[in-house]
């Protein structure tokens, strides 16, 4: 007799810790896969902006057109039962795209226990970024760069244009402005 009281007092505990397992590991399963699709969302809209010059807020049509597209790809409406799903890309000052996306997970078994979803956001972000790029210089070395041209002899200019150019990458290390 007593024993059928502990296992009667037990199954509302025990029903909690599997239905939390359960429903929990559902959202985790929703929050990796809305953390993907938006990362490919941001990809794909920094890559169709480029280097246009856009203004900062909302992105242009086929910017939203692109990230949406991947957004969609990666994670369909209703996908793992989830409910309410919501994405959106602003554009930063900086011209990178930042992408915000939501979902609703409704339980299963945690609903007997007051818990009916859990609500999941993400963030995400993509920036263009010419870190670590090698730059390779063709330069004309023969013997016309000894003429004149415009008074100064071609090789001074050559130099001097090199070095500027070096000069213009040390001083913008990493900046996502492609006319550096």
């Amino acid at each position: 007799g007593n024993t059928l009281a502990i296992v009667a007092a037990s199954m509302a505990p025990l029903l909690a810790i599997i239905g939390s397992g359960v429903d929990l590991g559902r959202s985790y399963l929703s929050e990796t896969r809305l953390q993907q699709a938006c990362d490919a969302g941001v990809l794909a809209a920094r890559k169709q902006l480029g280097s246009s010059n856009a203004t900062p807020g909302k992105p242009p049509a086929a910017v939203i057109a692109a990230g949406d597209k991947f957004f969609n790809l990666n994670y369909r409406d209703g996908a793992y039962g989830t409910k309410k799903r919501n994405f959106t890309m602003t554009l930063q000052a900086d011209l990178s795209v930042d992408g915000v996306a939501t979902v609703e997970v409704p339980t299963t078994v945690m609903n007997l226990f007051g818990f009916d979803k859990v609500d999941i956001d993400v963030e995400c972000s993509a920036k263009l970024n010419y870190t670590n790029t090698d730059i390779m210089m063709v330069l004309d070395t023969t013997g016309s760069m000894n003429l004149l041209t415009a008074g100064v002899v071609r090789m001074t200019t050559l130099k001097s244009v090199v070095t500027n150019f070096h000069a213009t990458l040390e001083e913008h290390p990493g900046e996502s402005d492609p006319a550096v």
